[in-house]
Order: structure tokens, then sequence, then C-alpha cells
């Protein structure tokens, strides 16, 4: 990445020096590890924040509200657009984000905007103004309030191995943890097609690999950083550490397709990287996040942790991937009527692929 670090380091400095709070010099820290441009980059404080109640995505350019629980009392629906946070037009809101996150590409970092837009301390009310869907100068106030837990997938999944069509069955990688394939592999091994979820970050192994090619893979390159001296002097490379996956039975032969856009950052990325050089199957939906590789943590004076990438990981070819993510075979883009209609556009494009 292209950064001209004696500048930013000059520009960090200055304004350390002139903030005058904790929230400042950590806004200030928060700059100078987005010039990075890595997706691994990070600043914490031990801050303890929670998630929107909803949930929301980019949809044809705007932030449209994608999902809303059933309790949550408010005119609030799929399809709305977000136009405004804490009275904050929605443009504003991102121009003043954007600069205190660490993406490599615009993907990751789109993702990232939607966790930290919406996050909020506890107490804290969210309010939105929104233009709703179909409803043309309708536009209103709402005033929600954030709850504990695990925020909202932004689109309504099925069962985390669900049968969607006689032959046809779902797995959600995101959701599947040890154990689960005793259940599964009976269930799928005499499928006519298999869709299998990774928008997002896998949770177990990658088993599903193992069973879906009858000849032994490898991971991407995995070059780690020998540094011996300082500012990168005489720095080398020494590959080493890559997956070697021996196949597994049974064989998992039939079509199967791929789901995958922003939010698969690191191993799934290692996962998705050997989907795309094996050529196991069609990749639906968006590039993944574009950063991969062993995560470096550095804890600073003050209860600051800073993190980054720490090695350099190569697509098989020896390609860069840093920046550029998996690209999908089949680009899907979700639609403000199909999230307003509650349709999951990217899995019915797998579907269609599997008739």
């Amino acid at each position: 990445m292209k950064t001209d670090w004696p500048a930013a380091l000059t520009a960090a400095l200055t304004a350390a020096a002139a903030d005058k709070d904790a929230a400042a010099f950590k806004a200030t820290l928060r700059r100078l590890v987005a010039e990075l441009h890595d997706g691994h980059g990070s600043v914490s404080a031990g801050d303890s924040y929670l998630p929107p109640p909803v949930a929301w995505d980019w949809v044809e350019g705007q932030l449209v509200i994608t999902r809303v629980p059933d309790d949550l009392g408010q005119p609030v629906a799929p399809g709305d657009v977000v136009t405004a946070i804490n009275g904050r037009p929605i443009r504003q809101a991102i121009a003043e984000t954007e600069p205190l996150i660490s993406a490599a590409t615009p993907q990751w970092l789109r993702v990232r905007l939607l966790g930290v837009l919406g996050a909020g301390p506890a107490g804290e009310p969210l309010v939105l103004e929104l233009d709703p869907f179909g409803q043309p100068g309708k536009r209103h106030t709402v005033e929600l309030q954030r709850k504990p837990g695990a925020p909202l997938e932004t689109e309504r999944r099925p069962l985390k191995l669900a049968q969607l069509k006689f032959g046809v069955w779902y797995v959600d990688l995101t959701r599947m943890v040890d154990g689960d394939w005793k259940t599964v592999l009976p269930k799928i091994e005499n499928a006519t097609g298999l869709i299998f979820d990774m928008r997002g970050y896998p949770r177990d192994r990658p088993l599903f690999l193992q069973h879906s090619r009858n000849e032994p893979m490898t991971s991407a390159q995995w070059h780690v950083p020998v540094v011996t001296l300082p500012d990168r002097r005489e720095m080398k490379f020494e590959r080493g550490g890559e997956w070697n996956l021996k196949p597994l039975q049974p064989y998992l032969g039939m079509k199967k397709v791929f789901l995958t856009d922003g939010r698969a950052i690191s191993y799934a990325e290692s996962c998705m990287g050997i989907v795309e050089h094996y050529r196991l199957g069609e990749i639906v939906g968006g590039p993944t996040a574009g950063t991969n590789g062993n995560v470096n943590p550095l804890v600073l004076p003050g209860g600051y942790t800073l993190a980054w990438t720490g090695m350099k990981v190569l697509k098989h070819d020896g390609s860069q991937h840093h920046g550029i993510g998996i690209l999908p075979t089949v680009p899907v883009s979700r639609t403000r009527a199909g999230v307003a209609a509650g349709r999951d556009e990217v899995l019915e494009r797998a579907l269609e692929l599997l008739k």
C-alpha cells in the first residue's frame, strides 16, 4: 500500500500534541492506523458499545434497513433508507467516520461502517431519519434503544442446515461448529447440489473443503516477515505454515455454489482462496475483504491496543491478495425492492445456478 509514512507520522504527532482528551487522542491513533489500509488494522481502548437494534446494509448506494426485530415497536421496515443518524446527515456521518477506519478495500470499509455508524454506549438512544420504501414524501424520525447481544445478520437466512429444494442443501459455514459435521454429512452426501454460505467468518475447521475434492489441496502462499534491523532494513520473508489438506470421505462431488462478500476476511479468505484456485464451485455475491494473514497486537500505555496484519499472503499463483480479495464468478447485488420484499437475492441466484 502506497502510504507516505513520514508524513503520516508527522500528522499524528502534531495532532497528539494538541489533543484535549482521551477521545481525541484515540481518534488520532485511529487516523494513523487507518493509513495502513489494512482490514486487520484497529485501535481499541476497552470500549463497550452496543450494536444497533436493526440490521442495515449498503443497497443501491444507500444505507438501507434490511431486518427489524418483531418487538421493535417503531415504524421501521426493511427497505427504508436511513437519511440521518443522530441528527447528522448520512453523508456527513460517513465523511466523519471513514478516516478512522483501516481497510484495504471499499467492501471492507463499507462493512466496518455498518457497525461503527450504529454502535453506541448503553443508554444512549439511536435516532434515525428514515425515507420509507414506497412512500415518497413520508420521511420521519424514530428513536431506538440499543440492547446487549449480537447484531442481527443483514439478511434473514435459512437454518444453518436446510434442504431448500429436493436434493439441494444449504450449509451456513458461519454458524457451523465442531461436531456439526457428524450430523450434516449423512444428510448432504447424496445431495444433487450444495450451497455453502461464507458471508462472514467461519467458526469451524475447513472440513467442508476436505470433503469437496478427492485430491490434496494447499492454502495460498504465506510469507512471514523476518525483522532483524529497524525501519525494515534487510527485512526478509520466510514462506511456511500453509495448510496441507488431505481429502476426506465421503467425497462431495456434486455441484456446489459458495456465497461470499466483503464480510469474509482473514480465515474466511484462506478458505475462499482454496475454492477459487481449485475451482470447487461458483462464487456468488461480492468480493471478500482483501486482508489475510496472522494479526499482530501491540499494547500501548494508557490501555490502547493496536493491531495490524503481520504476514504477507499471496494467492496460489503468487499474485496479490491484499486490497483485492477473492472475486465472485457470479456477481450479485441486493436491490431495495428485494430487501423490502424480504428476499435474499444472493441465495436466490445460487439456487438458479443449481437448477
